[in-house]
């Protein structure tokens, strides 16, 4: 089987190797190796199938990554995709591997006195430090409100928003009111429970099915 840059070969090896004992389980990602893209290829299709489907002219999106290049070259008539990003390092780095001139990244770090911790894999302590941190960035709208306004910058309406970094229910809410009428909503990790008030506060989702490692929610703005 030759590989593909979509992940299903990764995926077909992984399995094969947790099968057999010979590796441990691991997450699959979508996506080339060099930049993958940090959902399992089943949700990536998803989304991706929708972003076909509504073909957008401007696109918003919390959380670069990898997905970040795949939209830009899924996506030919796209004019902008603006991608806020909270980890600088992180984001240095999705933009030396994007060469578009239709990608804008917004890097929108934390505040110093509120540092994102360091979470080791493997590590229950620092593990529960930075699930503690994810929690505050949900719960305290002050913590995190520069990165989740910072869409406002780009003075357009949005077709569509992606949802997949932090203070995500913030960003549901901030995604109603810079996506046009009609315009979708795309909420990644969408079982989790903490979620789910704000989904139902914006009238509800579509929650996709099947899923792996991150289930897939449409919103519809409604107009």
């Amino acid at each position: 089987m030759a590989e593909t840059d979509d992940g299903r070969y990764r995926t077909y090896r992984g399995n094969i190797l947790q099968r057999i004992g010979l590796q441990g389980p691991t997450p699959e990602l979508a996506g080339p190796p060099d930049m993958p893209v940090w959902m399992h290829p089943i949700e990536f299709s998803q989304v991706r199938a929708v972003l076909f489907a509504l073909d957008p002219r401007h696109m918003v999106e919390w959380g670069s990554g990898g997905s970040s290049r795949a939209w830009l070259e899924a996506l030919p008539g796209l004019r902008r995709l603006y991608s806020v990003e909270h980890h600088v390092e992180w984001g240095q780095r999705v933009r030396a591997s994007i060469d578009d001139p239709r990608f804008t990244l917004d890097l929108q770090a934390p505040p110093e006195h509120a540092p994102e911790p360091e979470h080791r894999p493997g590590d229950a302590r620092t593990a529960a430090a930075h699930r503690a941190w994810c929690m505050r960035c949900e719960d305290e709208p002050a913590l995190m409100a520069h990165y989740v306004e910072a869409p406002r910058k780009a003075e357009v309406t949005f077709d569509v928003a992606l949802v997949d970094g932090r203070a995500r229910t913030r960003c549901l809410v901030e995604a109603f009111a810079r996506v046009r009428p009609g315009g979708v909503v795309i909420l990644h990790d969408a079982q989790r429970a903490e979620y789910h008030p704000t989904v139902e506060a914006l009238g509800g989702g579509l929650y996709l099915e099947p899923w792996v490692q991150g289930q897939v929610c449409l919103l519809r703005v409604p107009g």
